[in-house]
Formats: structure tokens, sequence, C-alpha cells
């Protein structure tokens, strides 16, 4: 239904004529009124998706000034989804949707778009009211989209596989050192056939976006002695290359820790300096790739069991009786047609189905599971790994005899097929991811005081085992015997993503989404934005830690290294202060400001990391 309608100011009348307008069908002319008309052309709701425009062809008398806005009926006319301006007598306007408009008219909502003609100037004739009847908007496609609307999605995807002019590139994760007379290495001899990626997701809402990304390399420091090629300087990079669309806090790269990826942190002998550009450049391409594919969708979160494919290395310790043993996936469908767009699966297994004997350079599972599960939606998808602190694959292997490639492929393939049919477990249970589309990120710094110095001695002199590490030496990331790393929280909708800079234990994010209200859903991201090895929270877990570093898992026979979670830690607090950080972040993001961290009482003791600003950490 419309209207038209004239008032005063001063000497000037105003004409607004209002037409309700579907974007399914053909859409009827204003008709004359005041010799002002304007009509929207006939547009099916997929090609108003696609491009996310609207046309209209305006016609007023010479000589005036004219307004058209473009909004869901409804709605505030002062918040137009679209707005163009102009002068007569005659134009045709093109009418860019928000993507909030888009979303509104791809989950089938019995909304109508409005033309609003807003003519200034001096209209001769009289009141005249057109009326028009109109059918309900219906979808395109079967069945309603179940996702949250409002929301563009995208996906880009590189091969960071080793080339031959990159020269020696070794894989990281069993051992240390490498290519030293001490430690000979593993040096990548060639690629596992299922390769090794790069994988990037970003989410956009109202013009602001996220961008979320899985390197599968066995780490990466947030800044490195090398050059700029840290992941602090590619979500610098990133964001100012998006367009507007990002803030380096909303960024966040994560390494995947297969131990049958290139090693980038430089403690099993590194990579060669043209290997780590490759990485950094195909990372950066990915991102970007995301964002230029972004189209409109809806997003949805579920969640189901994996207990059966996690494994907890302490799992007789009281102190440390459980793993992160829960699938967790959103999923952006095709706002027009409910089409799988990308699947974004986080689980909490290391990847390490590959054991210290494969030499090809691989992602492990992860690397299968994003085949197969693309082979099975028709769609992308991208693994996030989670809270990789003392959890490991179960039920990995061949049933089958087999050797070599082959039977490495056998492996990886086998675990991954069982974490994909979980992952149809929870995509059957999505729903959407709130009400109302938002996406938003904070990012921090965090500085702790080293109580590891073997580890910290790597950064200077670990050249003769093969083990120099990589990470800058430089504040403020090393500034004497203080450590500084990165953490950042994220929301999409109602769900809350806390990225840790290490393996975190399953305690942290445990408590992130035990002190937080407002969320209803939860990932983490582990090894995002830098590595520090095992983050260990709260101290109560530490002593079995402790205990096998020394000992085997009985406790009767003397063992150095049993298992490195306590080698691999820079300091006995940074568990707790990374987790001080997230909570500050979860009440930022929920609008609870400081209630999440004040709820844990450890977090008094870490209080100076309130001094720095959200952004601190990439220089805001």
């Amino acid at each position: 239904m419309g209207g038209a309608c004239i008032g005063r100011r001063g000497s000037r009348r105003v004409l607004t004529m209002t037409v309700a307008a579907l974007a399914t069908a053909g859409l009827a002319p204003a008709g004359p009124a005041h010799g002002a008309t304007v009509r929207l052309e006939p547009l099916r709701q997929a090609a108003l998706l696609d491009g996310g425009t609207a046309t209209a062809r305006v016609d007023v008398p010479r000589g005036t000034r004219w307004e058209l806005r473009l909004r869901p009926l409804g709605r505030p006319a002062a918040t137009p989804d679209a707005r163009r301006t102009g002068a007569g007598p005659r134009a045709r306007v093109a009418l860019r949707l928000t993507a909030a408009a888009a979303g509104r008219v791809s989950a089938c909502r019995r909304s109508r778009l409005v033309a609003e003609l807003r003519v200034r100037g001096r209209v001769a004739g009289r009141r005249a009211v057109r009326r028009l009847r109109l059918d309900p908007l219906r979808c395109a496609g079967e069945g309603r989209p179940r996702g949250a609307p409002g929301y563009r999605a995208g996906v880009g995807v590189r091969s960071i596989a080793p080339r031959a002019q990159d020269g020696t590139v070794f894989l990281g994760g069993y051992g240390i050192g490498g290519g030293s007379p001490f430690a000979a290495g593993r040096r990548a001899d060639g690629t596992l056939a299922d390769g090794i990626e790069v994988r990037a997701v970003a989410i956009e809402a109202d013009g602001r976006a996220v961008l979320l990304a899985d390197a599968e390399v066995q780490g990466w420091f947030a800044a490195v002695q090398e050059g700029p090629y840290g992941l602090t300087d590619l979500r610098r990079e990133v964001a100012a290359r998006s367009g507007g669309l990002l803030d380096p806090q909303r960024v966040v790269v994560q390494s995947n820790h297969s131990h049958s990826a290139p090693d980038l942190l430089g403690a099993w002998g590194g990579v060669s300096l043209s290997y780590r550009r490759l990485v950094y450049d195909r990372t950066v391409e990915a991102a970007l790739e995301a964002l230029a594919r972004l189209q409109p969708v809806t997003v949805a979160y579920g969640t189901a069991d994996a207990e059966p494919l996690i494994s907890n290395q302490f799992e007789g310790d009281p102190q440390n009786p459980d793993a992160d043993d829960e699938i967790r996936v959103l999923e952006a469908r095709a706002a027009r047609d409910g089409r799988t767009v990308v699947t974004v699966v986080n689980h909490s297994a290391h990847a390490t189905v590959l054991g210290p004997s494969n030499l090809r350079a691989s992602g492990d599972w992860t690397t299968s599971a994003n085949l197969e599960l693309e082979r099975r939606t028709g769609a992308p998808a991208v693994t996030l790994m989670g809270t990789l602190g003392r959890t490991q694959p179960r039920d990995r292997g061949c049933p089958d005899a087999k050797a070599g490639e082959e039977r490495d492929l056998c492996a990886v393939r086998g675990y991954a097929a069982k974490v994909v049919d979980r992952v149809a477990d929870a995509r059957a249970a999505a729903g959407p991811v709130g009400v109302r589309p938002i996406v938003d990120g904070r990012s921090f710094l965090v500085q702790d005081l080293s109580t590891n110095p073997p580890v910290l001695g790597l950064n200077y002199v670990g050249a003769p085992l093969g083990a120099q590490l990589s990470r800058s030496i430089t504040p403020p990331w090393l500034t004497g015997t203080y450590v500084g790393t990165t953490t950042a929280t994220l929301r999409i909708g109602d769900v809350l993503l806390s990225a840790v800079p290490g393996e975190a234990y399953p305690q942290i994010a445990e408590l992130v989404r035990t002190l937080t209200r407002g969320a209803k859903g939860w990932m983490t991201m582990g090894l995002a934005g830098d590595q520090l090895g095992y983050l260990i929270a709260p101290r109560a877990a530490y002593p079995e830690p402790l205990r096998r570093t020394l000992f085997n898992e009985r406790g009767d026979q003397i063992s150095p290294i049993d298992n490195d979670n306590y080698l691999f830690n820079v300091s006995l607090t940074v568990g707790e202060r990374v987790t001080c950080s997230l909570l500050r972040g979860a009440g930022e993001l929920l609008e609870r400001g400081t209630a999440p961290r004040d709820a844990y009482d450890r977090c008094a003791s870490y209080d100076d990391d309130l001094l720095r600003a959200p952004g601190a950490d990439i220089g805001g």
C-alpha cells in the first residue's frame, strides 16, 4: 500500500510518494502524481541478491530536486537501506542494498521493500493517493534456509606446497633440531597427495567483516627475525587491502600445527626465506580472495559429540580429567537458495595422524577433512584447530596392511572421514547464530615473565642444534625476559570465538564459556596470532605435565621428556594471563564490561594488562 502527501515548508511544498513493492515480482509504476513518477523495474530475487541492487526510473518536472530511498516496510524512513539524490527531469537510478537488507530479502521474511520518492519544488496539481495490492514475498528454491540473515561470506584457498626453487624445508613437530651434526631433522621430500594449503573465510555484516584463516604449517610467530613476515605483519596488510571492511583486530590467522608441516618456527631446522615469503604471500592472497567472493548468506551454528575421536594424554589425572570433545560448525548458506557456501569446522585434536616416519609435507587429517567435506557438500570447508593442549586424535591408523604414501593417505583420510561424519551431525542440528546480524572483534597485547630459560635461550643460541627460533627478539615480543603475545576475541552473531596464541589446555576455553553470559555458541582457535607452545591453566593443572617430563605414564621408570607439555611452556602464569585476556574480550564484545574477567579471582594478579588498550598488539 502506498500514498502521497503534500505539506508546507516555508514557501516550498514537499511531495513524498511511497510505493510498497516486492523483490520477487514485476513492480508496478507509482503512477502520475503531481507530475512525478517512480518505477522499480521488474527483477527476480536471484538477480537482486547476486548484484545487491534494485533499479528505479524517476520522472519529475524539470527544475525539481528529488531523493529516492529504499527501505523495508515498517522500518523508520530515517534509516534507509539505499538512498540516491538528483535533479529532474528523468533519471535511471541503481540502488545498492546493504548486506542487512539483502539478508532480509533472502531469509524469505514476509517483508516488503518500500520505495520513497521525495520531490522538492513547486509541483502543480491536486493531492492524490495511489494504492497497490501486493503478494507476500516468496522464497526462491525449496524451503527456508535455516540461519541468521543479513550476512555475507566468502572463502579463499591457496596451495602452500614447497616448490623446488624454495630450497630446504624442514618438517616440524617430533624431537627438536634439524640440519645440524646433533640433529638431522626431517627434510621435506615432496608433498603428500592431498596437498598442503591455507584457507580463509570472511564473514561480513553491515560493512564490517571478520577474517579467519588456517595455514597448514607447524607454527608461526607474531613477528619474525627474517623480516616483515610475521602474523602481525600479515594482519596489518590484509586489513589495509580490505577496502575498509577489516580492522587488524578482526583478522585472526592460525597454524594448524601439523607434525608433518613446514617448520616456520625454526625449532626443527626451519625453512628457507623463499618458502617463508611464499606462505606469507599465499595467505594474503587467500584472505583477499575470501573478501572478493563475499555473497549474501545466512549463518548457522551447530555442535555434535566427538568424544570417540579425542584422546586425553592425562586422562587419569584428577586435575586434567576432560578434553574438548565437541565438534562445532559455522555454516554459511546462500541467501537465495540455501546451498552451502562454506562450512567452518572447529575440532580439538592434534594433526598427528602421520607419525615421524613421514617425510612428505602435509596438513595431516585437516587437509583431507576439508577435501572430504567439500566432496559431500559441494562447497569449500575451512577446519580450525581448537584446544590442542594434551589432546590427540583417537582411533587413527589404517586397518589394512599398507606401506609408504599409500599407508599415510589411508590413515589421514580414514580419520578425516570420521570427523566429517560428526560434522554432518552438527550441520543437521545447526540453527541461526542470533537475531541481529553482527560481527566484531578485539585483540590485546599481553606480556609475561618467562620462567623457561632453555626455551628462551633458543631465540639466541639455538643455531648449533639446528633449533634457532625465528621469533622476533625486539619489543614488545621480547623485552629482556618478558615475552609478549596476542589474544583475540571475535563475535559472529551470538557465537563467541576465542583465539589463543598456543596449544591451550581445555580448561581455558571451558572457563571462558562458564563465566561468559550472552553467548549462545563458542569456538576456539589455537595457535592463533602467535605460538608460545603449551598454555597450561589453571596452575593446579601443572603437576602432571611436570611429572611426565621426567617419568613415564605409570611413574615407575625415568623417561626424560616422556611428554613435552611442560618443556614447551614459556611461563608458569602465561596460561592464566591469556585466560584473563580472553575474558576481557568476551566482556567487551558482549557488552558486559569487566564482569567476566572480574568473576575469575586470578585475574586481579594481571591488572597491568588492562593498561594496554585494545589493538596494542598491532600498534593500535
